[in-house]
């Protein structure tokens, strides 16, 4: 897997963990993520979810399209595994000529878990990713309480 670039916010949130230079001139995004109208029940309901579940700094408004592109692979994984167990679900299907082939739903759920491995890999979704992520709750309710002391 190749290594990819991390924000400047996320290495600061690790502690830096390979103490190289941090880039100050990054640019940082503000404001909190809003969900697209365009989505699906389901997907609006992960994206509920995962926001909530979040340290507040780690996801922003430019995050946007990438959490709703992620929660729409959740809910297209979720219905192509309830088409699969579904009892009168055929794994073989006939093709034009009578040849039976697989099923497409196995592929539309092969891609979405795959899609959902990428894309979550890059929003910190999947326990190696989170580690690298460590949020000090205690900021998230004050942010000049250390000035107090």
């Amino acid at each position: 897997m190749p290594n990819t670039a991390i924000p400047t916010h996320i290495k600061r949130l690790s502690g830096n963990p390979g103490k190289r230079r941090l880039n100050d001139k990054e640019p940082q995004p503000i404001g909190a993520p809003v969900p697209p109208k365009a989505m699906t029940k389901t997907a609006k309901d992960v994206w509920m979810r995962l926001v909530a579940s979040m340290p507040v700094e780690v996801y922003t408004a430019a995050d946007a399209d990438i959490l709703a592109a992620y929660c729409e692979a959740v809910s297209n994984h979720r219905t192509a595994s309830k088409l699969i167990a579904a009892k009168n679900f055929e794994p073989m299907i006939p093709g034009s000529t009578g040849q039976l082939f697989v099923n497409p739903i196995y592929k539309l759920q092969s891609d979405q878990a795959r899609l959902l491995k990428e894309l979550g890999q890059r929003l910190g979704l999947d326990p190696i990713a989170r580690q690298q992520i460590a949020a000090d709750p205690a900021n998230d309710e004050d942010e000049f309480a250390s000035l107090v002391h």
